[in-house]
């Protein structure tokens, strides 16, 4: 009888081991789209890691932008803008910054009783964001392919990963090191 407890007590030591091991590996597995750092408009950290945003910049993880803004004059009219980075720069192992591709001005009907949302079809944008703050929209009028506008202003950003399923970060190397 002694024998049967004492490998009910092993058999229960092992199973209460295994569960809590794969319950640790499953932490540090990631899977979908998962915001991972936000940034303030001076470069502060308002949620989240930029080491983990960089490390899956390194390792050629999918990422998306998100911003926003509301009216000064009436703060319940707000937008929100999410896009997928195009073109993304690690700058002194410190910093990213991301392109978004050019769309096609769009002009929200905030105003109206039933909001819509028109193409400005004569102009054209981009934008580059940092996790620093720093943000440049650059805007072109489509037909004569000339630059409308430029400007530059602090923003926050939301960084967005898509982590494959079942990956694992490892802690990339710089992308220029050997």
């Amino acid at each position: 009888m002694k024998k049967v407890l004492g490998i009910i007590c092993v058999l229960t030591f092992l199973i209460l081991g295994c569960v809590q091991k794969s319950t640790e590996q499953s932490k540090d597995f990631r899977s979908g789209w998962e915001l991972v750092f936000r940034s303030g408009k001076k470069g502060e950290t308002l949620f989240g890691s930029k080491a983990k945003l960089i490390e899956a910049v390194r390792s050629g993880y999918s990422v998306r932008v998100g911003w926003g803004g509301r009216r000064q004059s009436d703060t319940t009219k707000s937008v929100e803008h999410v896009a997928d980075a195009q073109f993304l720069t690690i700058a002194n192992s410190n910093e990213v910054f991301a392109q978004i591709q050019p769309i096609i001005g769009q002009n929200p009907g905030l105003e109206k009783d039933t909001l819509d949302m028109v193409f400005r079809e004569n102009l054209q944008w981009t934008l580059m964001v940092g996790t620093n703050g720093f943000s440049d929209r650059l805007t072109t009028e489509r037909l004569q392919d000339t630059i409308q506008g430029h400007r530059s202003r602090p923003t926050e950003v939301s960084w967005f990963v898509e982590y494959p399923v079942k990956s694992k970060t490892k802690g990339p190397i710089p992308l220029w090191a050997k």
